[in-house]
């Protein structure tokens, strides 16, 4: 006996109640929401505020219910956002420096999906395998992906982090025992979780599987009927075999697979603006079709999409990014203005906690070699940032927030200057005020 269900009709009873308490808060943000109005139409005839009010105001209330609904577990908690390639497209792009083609790629796979939800016909899940070396931003891709296309977050448990509403992430070295093989047990937990995900998500979800190469064969097969064209997932309940939509699913497949292909042809070309991606992406293919035929899974893989290793010029630019989040995040809570001198992203990009290795090839009788960053971004933060955060936060105390902040480098000395300057006396209005600059520290990253 088979049952389709709505998704909807599994969201757990203890979502379903609203307290008083949420009532009383639910008026008091509408009521928030409505009161500007009025001072911006004090001046407007009458029949123009009525027209102001039932406009404003009926968006207003709109948005309030939709903030209820969600927050009492009432109404749908993993939304779409209206334009969600679009979104993606802007989110990858403040967010994600030195992976320009790997962001076309996947914005390029959303819109295609995108535009086949339309048609019942045509309409399944998206499934993209994204492989490259360590530290690349492939995993902070599928978080940015689920972040662009949601229209909420929720704070995880125990935690003040919060992440996308719809996101799900799986670890391969979770299932990764090839001693004992429990394939059925792993079988299990990922039905378990997803059919739960799902069904509190009304279906949309972004599915994430980190270091996929890990898991043991056979494994990911429990997923075959949901990645497929008829995109569903059967589960038993009481007995009754039940099936799960899956069709507005995006499941994404990280991995390393193939990295010694893209090495190898990217060996051959001087920049990456001259590399053919469309053999770059054939020969990662080939290496993935043999892993997926080991994991017997490849024919799911909608879309394969490389992230190449970072060279020095790559570094330099995730630094100078670091750096602006830095100074924006902590603006008004450490300091007034973090100012960072040019050329402070290249000598951090040369520190010893940065390491790079060679790769060489002889192509034609001729050798190549290129330097690639041995664990990409990774080193960035847990080298340079990790250090200049110590210092800001061992030197700078007790915090001035009306201070401004350089970080400077001297070059013949190589050592970083961290400066803080602040007015003595705020004065007068029309008085010049002195600004006293004091050198918190000065010395030598590692």
């Amino acid at each position: 006996m088979t049952d389709r269900i709505n998704c909807v009709d599994r969201i757990p009873a203890t979502s379903r109640q609203v307290t008083a308490m949420d009532r009383r808060w639910a008026w008091l943000v509408l009521l928030a929401m409505l009161l500007p109005m009025a001072s911006a139409t004090k001046h407007a005839s009458w029949k123009e505020k009525l027209a102001e009010y039932s406009t404003v105001g009926l968006a207003k209330v709109a948005e309030g219910v939709e903030w209820l609904s969600f927050h009492s577990g009432l109404g749908p908690q993993c939304e779409f956002v209206d334009h969600p390639s679009v979104a993606v497209r802007a989110h990858l792009q403040k967010h994600l420096i030195a992976q320009d083609r790997a962001v076309d790629s996947v914005v390029a796979a959303i819109e295609s999906w995108e535009f086949s939800r339309t048609s019942s016909k045509d309409h399944g899940p998206l499934v993209l395998a994204i492989t490259g070396p360590t530290g690349t931003g492939k995993t902070a891709t599928s978080s940015l992906v689920a972040e662009g296309l949601f229209r909420r977050q929720r704070k995880l448990e125990h935690s003040d982090k919060v992440v996308p509403t719809g996101l799900l992430v799986f670890r391969g070295e979770d299932f990764s025992d090839n001693y004992t093989n429990p394939v059925t047990q792993y079988q299990e937990q990922i039905k378990s979780r997803l059919v739960d995900h799902l069904s509190k998500c009304s279906g949309k979800a972004v599915v994430v599987f980190d270091e996929v190469q890990k898991v043991i064969p056979q494994t990911l097969d429990v997923l075959t009927s949901a990645m497929s064209h008829n995109a569903q997932l059967t589960y038993y309940k009481n007995g009754v075999a039940r099936k799960v939509d899956c069709s507005n699913v995006i499941f994404v497949l990280i991995s390393d697979i193939g990295v010694g292909n893209m090495e190898s042809i990217m060996i051959q070309y001087k920049s990456r603006e001259e590399l053919p991606f469309a053999e770059l992406e054939n020969e990662v293919k080939k290496a993935l079709d043999a892993q997926w035929d080991r994991l017997q899974f490849g024919k799911m893989i909608k879309q394969v999409i490389p992230f190449l290793p970072f060279e020095q010029r790559h570094i330099i630019d995730i630094i100078n990014l670091k750096l602006r989040d830095l100074s924006h995040d902590y603006k008004g809570k450490y300091w007034n203005q973090l100012d960072i001198e040019p050329g402070i992203a290249k000598h951090l990009s040369c520190l010893e906690s940065i390491p790079y290795q060679a790769r060489r090839a002889t192509i034609d009788g001729k050798d190549h070699q290129k330097v690639f960053a041995k664990y990409g971004a990774r080193s960035v933060e847990t080298g340079p940032i990790q250090q200049l955060k110590s210092k800001l936060l061992r030197y700078l105390r007790p915090w001035n927030t009306k201070a401004n902040i350089a970080v400077s480098f001297l070059p013949g000395t190589e050592e970083v200057v961290i400066t803080s300057c602040s007015a003595d006396d705020l004065g007068d209005a029309d008085e010049f005020v002195d600004v006293t600059c004091t050198i918190k520290w000065q010395g030598k990253f590692k």
